[in-house]
């Protein structure tokens, strides 16, 4: 028996992602303001490093999920489509993982060694000392990754949408929470 969608598992922490990463934006965007007390930057600061990091890991559990879980039935599409696809999602899934890692690097060689505490609770070891250099070129990655993350998440959003609503062809049922046909006779 194929089925027709992924594993509820796999759909689950596909849109937690999404959650997630759109919290990261706001959270990114709130951080920055430099209006903002310092004790309120430093506590935003603190929830940006622990999403980054949790959706690092949940990036990897859900990789791992692909693994061992069964794959849909494929639809049909022309071979460039289905290069295309794996192409961004590759990149998505790359990013989900860079992202948290120039961030730790990053905050690891700041100037000013302010702690990683994981939710608040649990201190994260900085793998590197204080320098300038890597510190700059990890927050040069880390807005590069940002934006290559935004341009996909829009291609696979566009391309879902066109598949559902021009195409027709069921590829977001696949992937979309709550019932639907599951698997093919």
């Amino acid at each position: 028996m194929c089925s027709r969608r992924w594993h509820p598992l796999i759909i689950a922490l596909h849109w937690l992602a999404l959650v997630l990463i759109t919290g990261q934006f706001w959270l990114a965007r709130l951080m920055l303001d430099e209006t903002r007390d310092l004790i309120g930057r430093f506590t935003l600061y603190q929830w940006h490093k622990s999403l980054g990091l949790s959706i690092a890991a949940l990036t990897l559990l859900r990789l791992a999920l692909r693994l061992v879980l069964p794959s849909p039935q494929a639809v049909a599409m022309p071979g460039w489509q289905r290069l295309a696809a794996g192409a961004v999602q590759a990149g998505l899934y790359l990013c989900l993982l860079a992202l948290p890692l120039s961030g730790l690097l990053m905050v690891s060689a700041a100037p000013i060694q302010l702690p990683t505490l994981l939710f608040g609770w649990i201190a994260v070891p900085h793998p590197i000392g204080p320098s300038k250099a890597v510190y700059e070129a990890m927050l040069a990655f880390h807005e590069v990754l940002f934006a290559t993350l935004a341009v996909l998440a829009a291609v696979h959003a566009g391309a879902a949408l066109l598949h559902q609503f021009v195409m027709r062809d069921g590829l977001m049922r696949r992937m979309w929470l709550g019932r639907g046909p599951q698997a093919l006779p």
